[in-house]
């Protein structure tokens, strides 16, 4: 619970900051900010990736070596952290034309930004592979903090989307000092071999960004596939899905140490019953008080999505259990399960633009089922997996 009150107050500070901007900025300047925040959200998926490596590999590591282990891969991700940001930058020229941006100075500021963004993944994984829950709460709420607090400043004081990531990149380091400070007691000076760590953390922001795509290509669709006014409608029920979406994330970030080791049997099981659990009851509560849920997201103006909020609720708690899944595979590093994640994007493809109608309705259907089958698939492979295991032992 601790846990989760943390990456809830993270949430809601981000939702402030482009709250405040909106109204402070303007339309001109808070659409430069939302693409801004997009590069944000986009890069951040290395972090993920990092994260979760780092977390598998301190629960595989002997008791003894486990904080030497600790010291050599946060040491390690600050090579990364700046490579990430480098690779911003060496693309900027194309990110500002893409955007259409009069200047360089909010593209550099960004770049800037996912360097301590970076460093920080790897300092919750430290305390996600030690399992030290306290101190991973506590580097959540600190960069959820500085990060909330730097950009609504920001946006305040400046006035322009550039102030305002300078802002969040302000806040942002300073979280990412907090943090250290925070594991520093679980990474005492050491060395611990770690083999190939680049390419374990490549492969699991590859599928942590598969998934990204997944969870986020129907609002893309929405824009290409339907009028102006119903894209906008299905925006708000997307809020909805984002929701359901990331209420039961706290579950796998406790249960993933728990589903890299000798108790994964176990942790999978309470894992994907608490997740669907979770997903169930948000989905129940939206059919049950669908104008409550599109009045909080939308407003008076979406109406119209009321017969349809139960079912952008089940899109998120469907891509929610599919998350779950997909940490689980991380986990013990299956390389194949991103394979799966891909198919699921395919078929949504197929059932958006080529059977189901070109609608609110249909694309919302088209997304949860591309949703569910993902959901099937890596449930029937669980199961096949932990028989095999099984009877291995």
């Amino acid at each position: 619970m601790i846990v989760a009150g943390a990456l809830g107050l993270a949430q809601v500070l981000a939702y402030l900051v482009s709250i405040v901007a909106a109204r402070a900025l303007g339309p001109a300047q808070f659409g430069v900010l939302a693409a801004l925040l997009g590069l944000l959200l986009i890069g951040n998926v290395v972090a993920l990736g990092l994260q979760a490596v780092i977390a598998r590999q301190l629960v595989n590591q002997p008791i003894a070596s486990r904080g030497a282990a600790a010291h050599t891969v946060l040491t390690r991700s600050l090579t990364v952290a700046v490579a990430v940001g480098a690779a911003t930058l060496a693309i900027s020229p194309l990110l500002l034309w893409v955007l259409q941006l009069s200047d360089w100075w909010p593209l550099l500021w960004v770049a800037a930004t996912l360097v301590p963004l970076t460093w920080i993944g790897a300092q919750l994984g430290v305390a996600q592979g030690r399992e030290s829950f306290g101190r991973l709460a506590t580097v959540y709420a600190a960069v959820g903090i500085g990060r909330g607090v730097g950009g609504v400043a920001g946006a305040v004081v400046g006035q322009t989307a550039t102030a305002t990531v300078i802002g969040i990149f302000l806040g942002t380091s300073l979280g990412a000092l907090v943090g250290r400070g925070v594991v520093r007691s679980l990474s005492p000076r050491g060395h611990a071999r770690i083999e190939n760590l680049l390419g374990q953390v490549a492969h699991a922001t590859h599928a942590l960004f598969a998934l990204f795509i997944l969870t986020n290509v129907d609002v893309i669709l929405a824009r290409a596939l339907l009028d102006a006014t119903d894209a906008g409608i299905y925006g708000v029920g997307a809020v909805i899905a984002k929701v359901a979406f990331w209420l039961p994330q706290f579950v796998g970030v406790v249960a993933f140490p728990r589903l890299a080791d000798a108790r994964r049997s176990r942790a999978l099981l309470v894992t994907v019953a608490a997740v669907g659990g979770l997903g169930s009851l948000v989905v129940l509560a939206t059919a049950l008080l669908p104008e409550l849920a599109v009045g909080v997201a939308g407003g008076p103006d979406y109406t119209s999505l009321v017969p349809l909020a139960w079912l952008f609720s089940c899109i998120g708690a469907l891509f929610s259990l599919a998350q779950a899944l997909l940490l689980s595979r991380l986990a013990i590093d299956d390389r194949l399960a991103v394979i799966a994640v891909w198919a699921a994007i395919a078929l949504l493809f197929v059932l958006a633009i080529v059977v189901l109608p070109r609608s609110i309705a249909g694309l919302a259907t088209a997304t949860a089922l591309s949703g569910a089958a993902l959901v099937v698939t890596g449930l029937i492979h669980a199961v096949i997996h932990e028989r095999t295991a099984r009877r291995s032992r």
